[in-house]
């Protein structure tokens, strides 16, 4: 009878562990080439501005545009605190200008004379897609890229469907919750701009604290069992003040990104 228990649970572990790939597995060329220092390149803009005419119109970009520099500035910190050296803002920019590297050359070029010249290991590229507002939703479309300059192959991609649910009254006007009202009021943001910022900087904590820890820390190897993110999320932040995070099949990404 013990036995038969103990292949039961045995079989009843492995069939858990199908339904997500371990980090040995997700991030096995990390492990393998262990880097340590880290390129954020600056985020590529994707989302569609309006045309200018009202002055509603400058302040929607002007929510795109902020939060877009607020994402860029909130890249970094994961990182850091993962055990990576990152290259600062200025320094990237006098690589990439000295090198001659557009945002296309970081997606699809070949990256190793910036590990020859520079001694940067990986590049991170972040694409936001598309902003979306659907049924009271502020929804962000993103893509992660990470991409060795050993190998240019990729380390890690993950698409996320991002969304943050938006309170309305009776009138259909945007509710300010006490959590986003002290965000906004912390960065001197408007309401529409604290929204979305508040977001993309909690998919950027949640996406790249998933790598594995770096190789100039102890516990490099020590996560290899876990189980590593899917390739791609569907990421809620609800009104309680909690993420709810499911696989997002690709037919769902693609339509919400780009039809």
């Amino acid at each position: 009878m013990k036995r038969l228990i103990w292949v039961l649970a045995a079989v009843l572990t492995v069939a858990a562990g199908c339904k997500s790939e371990k980090k040995i597995n997700s991030y096995k060329d990390i492990y393998s080439e262990q880097p340590t220092t880290i390129m954020v390149a600056p985020v590529v803009d994707k989302a569609e501005r309006k045309v200018e005419k009202y002055p509603a119109d400058a302040a929607y970009n002007n929510e795109l545009n902020t939060s877009t520099a607020y994402m860029q500035m909130t890249l970094t910190r994961p990182l850091v605190r993962k055990g990576y050296y990152v290259l600062g803002t200025a320094a990237t920019k006098e690589v990439m200008e000295n090198g001659g590297y557009n945002q296309k050359a970081l997606r699809d070029g070949n990256l190793s004379e910036l590990q020859r010249a520079c001694g940067i290991d990986a590049v991170l590229v972040v694409t936001l897609h598309r902003w979306r507002e659907e049924n009271g939703k502020w929804i962000a479309m993103l893509e992660y890229q990470l991409r060795s300059t050993k190998s240019n192959h990729d380390l890690m991609h993950t698409w996320v469907m991002a969304i943050k649910a938006v309170p309305t009254n009776l009138k259909g006007d945007p509710i300010v919750m006490k959590r986003d009202k002290n965000f906004a009021k912390e960065w001197g943001f408007d309401n529409g701009t604290a929204q979305r910022a508040f977001l993309v900087e909690k998919v950027n904590d949640y996406v790249l604290r998933d790598l594995p820890t770096s190789s100039t820390l102890r516990q490099f190897e020590k996560d290899i069992y876990r189980n590593a993110n899917p390739t791609y999320i569907k990421y809620t932040w609800s009104e309680e003040g909690g993420a709810d995070v499911k696989n997002c099949s690709v037919e769902e990404y693609e339509e919400k990104a780009f039809l």
